[in-house]
């Protein structure tokens, strides 16, 4: 078994692999992943493996050595075969987490069925990327999420005024579903009451069922379903396509190398937010709903003479610190929000009045928002109803609110994922503006929970 020192700041790639045996790891298990399919990130080139017997002369390997295995499945964009070598999205993001936290690992691809049952009877310590589920959480732990994925209903195009315009199939009712074969969507489905669900092996394949008739609607990611639509040439036109949910994507880990590591995790999922570069950018559609349905109470909090009257309060008197001040408040707030603690700083703020009345709001709204605070003109979060990941907004796209004099302008970010809430936000942040002299005093940035906010019967 090759593995990866986990020193990659200091070692050259190439040189940097060494050829081992993980004890534990059965000889039905070595000739597969000797057989061409094993690989590892930075994904390797086949005459770079070592000979199966240069690995069984080195299985001499220290039992507290943290080098993993994880087991994948090819599902483009985020896992994908080029020239040969495993890339994609979350290979990319795996590279830079464990390249930081300094923990050798390799790749094993199977299909997703047996990678689950692999973790399961202890052949491999995790797998990627799969759907939370309390059937996974039996066996093994989830990280962060890596990504979120937009299931939709995909069937083929019907006229505008058809009555199954909006419908959507539900269990039982004798529509012909599809999914992939062993796919998060596919379980999914099991678990709602779809029975007689068609599974086909792969993505092209079940695209070109529904557009063939056979399948009426197929449950797919929606970026993996128009990268296949594109790959089959066949235009958008002859698709209509239905949103149902978001599903976050993550890492399992088994229980017994959590277990035997304990401190992996946390390291890994600290770290995590360094390694995630692209958002899930807004559809118009999401916008829309986000402007028709949850703008309008945002506005009309910000405008409320209560809020008003708290922000003013807490502002009254206020000495705001140095900039180097200012920069060790934020350096401190962050460090100890990544281990779940509150600087004194943060404390403060969380136990005045206005940040109760924050909560206050948060309450009322209910799961589709999962914080809403208050910055100041100079960026200094003054309320907030839970501990934010930084102090200073300073530096943040929204500061631009501060400047604004308009109670109708508002700023609505892209999706991302919060490690401070553990959920896939879009901002909304709107001025908070002194009546009486039209002044901007500060701004609420309220965290709308997307999976809450956005699902269908929202």
């Amino acid at each position: 078994m090759l593995r990866r020192d986990g020193k990659s700041k200091t070692t050259n790639n190439k040189n940097g692999w060494e050829g081992r045996l993980r004890p534990g790891v059965g000889a039905a298990l070595v000739l597969f992943l000797t057989s061409a399919v094993m690989l590892f990130a930075p994904a390797l080139q086949a005459h770079d493996l070592p000979s199966p017997q240069a690995e069984e002369g080195q299985a001499d390997i220290d039992s507290q050595d943290s080098f993993l295995i994880l087991q994948t499945n090819l599902h483009p964009p985020y896992q994908e075969l080029q020239n040969g070598m495993l890339s994609g999205y979350s290979v990319s993001v795996l590279n830079c987490v464990f390249e930081r936290i300094g923990v050798g690992y390799g790749l094993a691809i199977a299909p997703r069925q047996r990678n689950r049952e692999m973790v399961r009877n202890g052949k491999a310590d995790g797998f990627f990327l799969a759907r939370i589920s309390d059937a996974m959480d039996e066996y093994a732990v989830a990280t962060n999420p890596l990504a979120l994925e937009k299931w939709v209903w995909v069937s083929s195009s019907i006229k505008s005024d058809d009555p199954r315009v909006s419908r959507r199939p539900k269990p039982g009712d004798f529509t012909t579903v599809g999914a992939i074969l062993g796919s998060n969507e596919a379980e999914w489905l099991g678990e709602q009451g779809y029975n007689d669900v068609m599974r086909v092996p792969s993505i092209a394949s079940l695209v070109g069922q529904v557009a063939a008739g056979r399948v009426e609607y197929a449950l797919v990611d929606k970026h993996s379903f128009e990268i296949a639509r594109n790959e089959l040439g066949l235009g958008a036109e002859k698709f209509m396509v239905q949103f149902e949910r978001y599903a976050p994507l993550v890492v399992y880990f088994s229980k017994s190398y959590v277990a035997a590591f304990p401190d992996m995790l946390d390291e890994l999922n600290a770290v995590l937010e360094f390694c995630e570069t692209r958002p899930m950018h807004l559809e118009p559609w999401e916008r829309d709903a986000i402007e028709q349905a949850q703008l309008p109470i945002v506005r009309q909090f910000a405008n409320s003479p209560e809020l008003v009257a708290h922000v003013q309060d807490q502002l009254a008197g206020m000495i705001h610190p140095t900039a180097d001040e200012k920069r060790l408040t934020d350096a401190e707030w962050k460090a100890m929000a990544r281990n779940g603690e509150t600087s004194a700083t943060a404390t403060e703020i969380l136990g005045n009045e206005l940040s109760e009345y924050l909560r206050v709001f948060q309450t009322s709204v209910g799961d589709q928002v999962a914080e809403a605070f208050v910055f100041d003109t100079h960026g200094e979060i003054v309320g907030m109803s839970r501990l934010t990941s930084d102090f200073d907004q300073s530096d943040e796209t929204q500061f631009q609110m501060v400047e604004s004099i308009n109670r109708d302008q508002a700023l609505i970010t892209d999706i991302w994922y919060d490690a401070s809430t553990r959920a896939f936000l879009s901002q909304i942040t709107v001025p908070v503006i002194d009546p009486d002299t039209g002044r901007t005093l500060a701004a609420l940035t309220v965290g709308l929970n997307v999976s809450a906010a956005l699902r269908p019967e929202s």
